[in-house]
């Protein structure tokens, strides 16, 4: 895995949007599909999208796209359950060798250029490397091969937050002109405000 992977935990039950949302159609796509494709225009070719075991709607869609699926059992876990089974769909942890870039599934407007940038510090050697937008931490959060081990030895109670504490001496922060980093849609009024904006 010397090329970096996507993983994009879609494995939440969308309570505040009331139904599932990651399907709802956005202009020619779909709010995943749209993540998806900017990630794709970044020269992402492995995606792995996590999902809970009931949503066959979506698996059907990510074996359509020819994406990698990956179940979450218990979602309600929270996400870092979400991360821990896609990260075991990429085999043993010593066979990793290529940078995570992981984004929640709801992030739709997200840019490429702020996907490439996030690549490029890894690749200039940071261990994590994050946009910020405005002073708020976006999405993806690039993290280093070498950083992957670790993430099964987080507390499922604190998450990847853990993580960037560890390690904050080794975190890159990259400002970036792209409020699509940290636009997720939670709710009706989030998809409202983001079909005005498109």
């Amino acid at each position: 895995m010397d090329f970096p992977t996507a993983l994009l935990p879609a494995a939440g039950a969308s309570r505040r949007m009331g139904r599932p949302k990651l399907l709802l159609p956005l202009g020619d796509s779909t709010i995943l599909g749209s993540l998806v494709a900017a990630y794709r225009a970044a020269g992402i070719e492995r995606i792995v999208i996590v999902a809970a075991p009931d949503l066959a709607e979506l698996h059907e869609w990510v074996d359509r796209e020819g994406l990698t699926l990956a179940i979450n059992p218990a979602p309600e876990r929270g996400m870092l359950s979400s991360i821990w089974a896609g990260l075991e769909t990429l085999g043993a942890p010593e066979s990793w060798s290529g940078p995570l870039l992981l984004s929640p599934a709801d992030l739709p407007a997200l840019r490429p250029d702020t996907i490439r940038r996030v690549i490029a510090a890894l690749r200039s050697g940071a261990l994590l490397a994050q946009p910020r937008y405005e002073g708020r931490n976006g999405h993806p959060l690039g993290i280093a091969a070498s950083l992957l081990p670790e993430i099964f030895t987080l507390d499922l109670a604190r998450g990847l937050k853990q993580l960037r504490e560890r390690h904050a001496a080794q975190l890159v922060e990259l400002d970036v002109d792209d409020a699509g980093a940290v636009l997720d849609v939670d709710t009706p009024e989030d998809f409202r405000a983001l079909e005005l904006r498109r």
